[in-house]
């Protein structure tokens, strides 16, 4: 073949063994983007207002919760989702990097697309966000005065060195979100009356001396078909009121994690179709690993053994 390698039986099922196992973890890599490549390409676009109940794809503007926004933990900037990472290098920069901390938000926060708001809840999802920022300090608590003076490097020439990384979605920004929709409020999977009054009754029996005192005669231990008629009316009664309240709530829209292999939750600042490219090139990029291994393989079943 291309390549004269001379080499013993050990080195010769080592490199095969290697290069199977890495052809396997590329195709399961190559597998993995080409399913989200064509999730988003299939999956169509929908409202708010309109979508249907299932794995959907919605794209809308952040907007700012009940709750208001968060604080980037280390550049201090207001947004309504971070993720950041602190690296520590030791020995003045001679050293390699290694893990000091990490985080990641898991507050919900809403996007509106014109037609009606829907809150994400970013647990378990695959972010991607256009806000990156990565700077260089002294400290491990920097702030935000530090991103732009340490910019170039470290203030200390000598000691511990700290890499900050911060990805963050502001308000305002357009995301794209691929998951599992879902409404909730205006009465939906709202229980029948009379789960609801037998749910009401368990949790009087409880505290059962407080019932009795309640409903039953002075100094009685148990209750009389009357007065347990009774119980059962006034549970009814709270039943009915309870299904009214639930009848009454407004409809919440939820996206999150469908909990299902294969259908990721996907959260996104980047343009759709710079997704879409990035996806298909990672595929790319493993197919060509993969041929190159493959390759690389029959070289090595070719090649002179000692």
């Amino acid at each position: 073949m291309f390549l004269d390698l001379y080499i013993d039986h050990q080195e010769q099922l080592l490199g095969i063994t290697l290069c199977g196992l890495s052809i396997l973890a590329a195709l399961l890599f190559m597998f993995r983007h080409l399913r989200r490549y064509r999730l988003i390409t299939d999956t169509p676009t929908a409202m708010i207002r309109s979508a249907p109940q299932g794995y959907v794809e919605i794209i809308g503007h952040v907007v700012s919760g009940e709750g208001g926004l968060l604080q980037a933990p280390l550049s201090g900037r207001p947004c309504v989702w971070y993720r950041y990472r602190i690296d520590r290098q030791d020995d003045g920069g001679k050293g390699g990097w290694k893990l000091a901390e990490r985080g990641t938000s898991d507050a919900w926060f809403q996007i509106n697309d014109g037609t009606g708001v829907c809150l994400i809840d970013p647990e378990k999802a695959e972010i991607d966000v256009a806000q990156r920022s990565s700077w260089l300090g002294n400290s491990p608590n920097p702030s935000s005065l530090l991103k732009y003076i340490t910019v170039l490097g470290s203030l200390s020439l000598s000691g511990e060195r700290y890499r900050y990384t911060e990805h963050l979605i502001m308000e305002h920004e357009q995301v794209y979100a691929l998951g599992q929709f879902q409404t909730v409020g205006g009465g939906r999977n709202t229980a029948a009356l009379d789960k609801l009054q037998a749910d009401i009754i368990r949790d009087w029996k409880r505290n059962h001396q407080q019932l009795l005192a309640r409903f039953a005669a002075p100094a009685a231990t148990e209750f009389s078909a009357i007065e347990w008629q009774a119980v059962r009316q006034a549970a009814l009664q709270e039943a009915e009121l309870q299904r009214q309240y639930q009848n009454n709530l407004p409809d919440m829209h939820i996206l999150s994690n469908p909990g299902q292999p294969g259908y990721p939750l996907i959260i996104s600042t980047q343009d759709p179709t710079r997704l879409i490219k990035r996806f298909r090139q990672r595929a790319l990029l493993c197919l060509l690993y993969i041929l190159a291994a493959l390759w690389f393989c029959i070289e090595l079943l070719m090649a002179q053994v000692s």
